[in-house]
């Protein structure tokens, strides 16, 4: 047999290189009108939901965070904090050209800080919201999601611990709320940036279980995430509308999930290891049948 063929076959099995998806960043939209229910995105875009976004933070900065705005006409950008003087566990930020600057509570305090931004007239309000983690030890958000912050709501039950990541093909649950009050029987849209639209209904209690598509693209890598430690990230957005006291309101959660794990371990790779393996054991095969041959033969 020639001896090139498990090295021709090992390299036929090697994954794809990586290319990269550049975010384009820009100054806060102006304001937009509010989708149609279940609205498809423009040709361009993946979503017509509200989102808040990374800005360009400048290198090495991690007491603070640069975030933008798309799809939402907002003023300010508030930030909500698990623990710290109690009149830095809200803070609004203003939104400048580039974004607003947000921070901790306290600079000493991390982990995760709720993150809002809420446009409002006479006949409609909506809201942008999302999670951002600060690098210091701090307390767990838990209360801090069980706060009302306004009338319709998109509550993580509960948010990925530290490092840890929503996953394609992983079932995470979601409570929708209204002014504090689960809402049964409430549609709420998953949307990702590569395409996949899902539509989950909420139980008695409110609670909808999302499952995150398996749709990651072949060696694709998208970026704008504030720290994924090598992994493949991918934005998401989970939105939600409802009529209530002649308004209304949708709102909307965003963040990124991050590749299947087991997406890249290839099969190829163990067909290859296994063909390895039956190539290395034939000589003592061989071996072992002619020394039953022998063995025979002296009886």
């Amino acid at each position: 047999m020639n001896k090139a063929l498990p090295v021709l076959f090992i390299a036929a099995c090697l994954p794809g290189m990586a290319w990269s998806q550049h975010e384009h960043h820009g100054a806060p939209v102006a304001p937009a009108p509010v989708a149609a229910p279940g609205a498809r995105p423009a040709p361009g875009e993946w979503t017509r939901q509200p989102l808040l976004l990374p800005g360009k933070n400048p290198r090495g900065e991690r007491a603070t965070a640069q975030l933008r705005t798309q799809g939402i006409a907002a003023a300010a950008i508030t930030v909500f904090a698990a623990e710290g003087p109690a009149g830095r566990r809200r803070a609004d930020y203003p939104i400048e050209q580039n974004g607003a600057r947000i921070a901790p509570a306290d600079p000493k305090i991390g982990n995760y800080h709720w993150v809002v931004a809420r446009e409002e007239s006479a006949e409609v309000v909506k809201v942008a919201s999302t999670a951002w983690y600060f690098g210091n030890p701090g307390d767990s958000p838990r209360e801090l999601l069980n706060v009302v912050k306004h009338e319709l709501e998109i509550v993580p039950e509960p948010l990925p611990r530290e490092h840890a990541r929503y996953r394609e093909s992983e079932k995470w649950r979601f409570l929708v709320r209204l002014k504090g009050a689960p809402l049964a029987n409430q549609p709420l849209l998953l949307e990702t940036e590569f395409g996949s639209r899902t539509t989950f209904l909420t139980d008695a209690a409110g609670i909808a279980t999302v499952l995150f598509p398996r749709d990651f693209r072949p060696a694709a890598k998208a970026e704008g995430d504030h720290g994924g430690h090598g992994r493949q990230l991918a934005k998401f957005v989970l939105s939600t509308e409802k009529e209530a006291d002649g308004r209304r309101y949708l709102t909307a959660f965003n963040l990124t999930y991050a590749e299947d794990g087991d997406r890249n371990k290839s099969l190829g790779w163990g067909a290859a290891f296994g063909l390895a393996g039956m190539l290395a054991a034939t000589p003592l095969l061989r071996r072992r049948q002619k020394g039953s041959q022998g063995n025979d033969h002296a009886k």
